[in-house]
């Protein structure tokens, strides 16, 4: 079946949005127009343009790991059910009945063999085939063929643990999508068998879903002001100036990350050594074990922080992933997961766990701070006289890359820059702008 992607008939420079964003966006010179944030033809178009088109991640394996689990997740707006099938093959279907567009499964998760549409009680197995209309002979007679009204399957792909979908039928490989983020995200997922704290926290904002997203690929300009009570507190490990050291990594495709290093201690669990060494390569162990703090985004809309803290006068660390689902130009949903390292300690998991509330749940001290910044830049986005500013993305301009650092991609030294910032708009702007 092909599937339409929900593009407006008229892209790119041709329509009116189209002719907005070619006369004011100017990635070069570092400038980007501020109704982009708040604007609800450009959020109509991006559910098409960007959702419509690119990779995105669903779900965590360990969510999943029996025959017949599931979680009910969203790709943009479009409800959808990330299942293990019955022969342990992960699927992911649109959570809507062929019949009359009921959803199937209302649950958050669970397992199940079946699911049956509460309106008319069609029933479709785990793997998408419909197996059951009731009355069907007298319904429909011999005019009904099953084989016809499977679920809508979305293109399925796993990498480092993370089940990813895309609607798109002429989408490349995850493979080739991910690029050069594939070796940053073996440091973040790759090291170990990691497994998720439980179920994501969830929670709306009313802000638009590109602001968290670029702050993820790109500022650690704010930290030493908006977290300025952190160091203050023993939340952050290297003081208050631990946000500029290290690397700002484009790894192609609007991907962005920063590393943030060195450090004078480990702040991983010390049982895992042995275990990082034997899945990463050389060089990319070497690069972990110098990392104090990341910040990553997987264009467009999924965020990694790797955080470390003191705790109760130790160090410990934990992996935080965020979705930014898009509900209207000024409203996002938040999904938030803790991430640990599987075989890691009891003790080292449990306060994990507790780093993980205390700094990045949904009452978090970094989330509170990041909210209160979104959300007004947002409602200002929607003023009529803000919508004529011009936002400044320069830090960085003219910069040269670096030449001593080990991993792949455009690499700069220092974490104060924005050039992951102007690519992830870059990427953004070419899918908005795209003819098909």
């Amino acid at each position: 079946m092909t599937i339409s992607i929900g593009r407006p008939t008229e892209t790119g420079p041709r329509d009116g949005l189209g002719a907005r964003l070619a006369a004011r966006v100017d990635i070069d010179a570092g400038s980007l127009p501020a109704f982009v944030f708040n604007d609800r033809e450009v959020y109509e178009r991006e559910l098409g343009a960007i959702f419509g088109r690119c990779w995105l991640m669903v779900a965590h394996v360990s969510e999943i790991p029996e025959p017949g689990d599931y979680v009910t997740r969203t790709m943009g707006t479009s409800p959808v059910i990330v299942v293990r099938d019955e022969k342990g093959e992960v699927q992911v279907f649109l959570n809507a009945c062929r019949h009359r567009g009921m959803r199937v499964c209302r649950a958050d998760l669970g397992n199940a063999s079946h699911f049956r549409c509460p309106y008319h009680g069609f029933t479709y197995k785990n793997s998408g085939e419909l197996v059951g209309v009731p009355f069907q002979k007298a319904a429909y007679g011999d005019i009904l063929d099953r084989q016809r009204l499977r679920l809508l399957s979305a293109r399925c792909a796993v990498s480092h643990g993370l089940v990813f979908a895309t609607w798109h039928p002429d989408a490349p490989t995850l493979e080739e999508y991910l690029g050069h983020l594939g070796w940053y995200l073996d440091l973040y997922l790759g090291r170990a068998e990691m497994e998720v704290f439980g179920p994501p926290q969830r929670w709306e904002m009313p802000t638009n879903w590109k602001i968290p997203a670029e702050n993820g690929a790109s500022d650690a300009y704010h930290t030493a002001h908006t977290h300025a009570s952190l160091p203050k507190i023993g939340l952050i490990v290297g003081g208050s100036k631990f946000a500029e050291a290290g690397y700002h990594v484009h790894a192609g495709n609007g991907h962005g990350l920063g590393l943030g290093m060195p450090t004078d201690e480990l702040v991983f669990p010390s049982e895992m050594l042995d275990e990082y060494r034997r899945r990463l390569r050389p060089e990319q162990f070497q690069t972990l074990i110098q990392v104090k703090n990341s910040h990553c985004t997987l264009f467009p809309n999924l965020t990694f922080v790797l955080s470390s803290a003191r705790l109760e006068g130790e160090i410990v660390s934990h992996l935080n992933m965020q979705l930014w689902q898009p509900r209207g130009p000024d409203r996002t949903e938040v999904l938030s997961w803790g991430l640990v390292e599987k075989d890691a300690s009891p003790r080292w998991k449990e306060r994990a766990r507790r780093h993980y509330i205390i700094t990045f749940g949904a009452s978090g001290v970094f989330e509170q701070d990041d909210a209160e910044n979104w959300m007004d830049i947002t409602r200002n986005c929607g003023s009529p006289v803000a919508q004529s500013l011009d936002f400044l993305y320069l830090q960085g301009l003219g910069r040269q890359p670096a030449t001593d650092f080990p991993g792949p991609g455009e690499v700069y030294p220092s974490k104060y820059s924005e050039n992951n910032a102007r690519a992830f708009y870059r990427r953004w702007l070419e899918l908005m702008l795209h003819d098909d």
